[in-house]
């Protein structure tokens, strides 16, 4: 076995064991902690971590931050919250003045993984939805041009970077 190949395989290993640890929490959680299905979880956790590197290799993933992920989570449920309270509020409102829009938004983010993110972190902020990506830059429905989309996207691009390691 070459050297290279001995470190693809580390790799792999290493990112299987780490995914294995993930779904395993992950079912746990959604189990309530109840231990009884166990045997059935570990033929779960085993095809879900097959799937996930034949879907995506060790090797095309970048670096997370552990600190950085755990800092965009607690803001992104914090956007949520205060997102539930802005649509409750506009759907209260009888007659809504909305003023729609498609906004195209530069992206400063490297492809794959973290535009993803990005992409998808936008599209469940309140009143956005992302439309089209192409390129380097990404298009998207606003309830109301008077958001400020600008602004929103850059510090969510930043909390992004952030997660992949990068300091803006």
């Amino acid at each position: 076995m070459t050297p290279r190949q001995q470190f693809s395989s580390a790799a792999t290993s290493r990112s299987a064991l780490r995914r294995a640890g993930i779904f395993a929490l992950l079912w746990l959680v959604a189990a309530e902690g109840n231990l009884n299905a166990w045997p059935l979880a570990l033929a779960g956790v085993a095809g879900a971590t097959a799937a996930s590197l034949w879907l995506l290799p060790a090797k095309t993933l970048p670096p997370i931050s552990a600190g950085g992920l755990l800092r965009f989570l607690a803001w992104f449920v914090r956007q949520s919250l205060a997102g539930g309270v802005q649509v409750a509020w506009l759907a209260l409102q009888r007659r809504p003045d909305w003023q729609p829009a498609l906004i195209e938004v530069p992206l400063t983010l490297p492809p794959g993984l973290p535009r993803l993110l990005f992409t998808a972190a936008l599209s469940l902020m309140p009143g956005t939805l992302g439309v089209r990506l192409q390129g380097d830059t990404l298009l998207v429905h606003v309830l109301d041009r008077r958001q400020p989309l600008a602004d929103d996207a850059a510090r969510l691009a930043n909390r992004v970077a952030a997660v992949f390691g990068e300091a803006r």
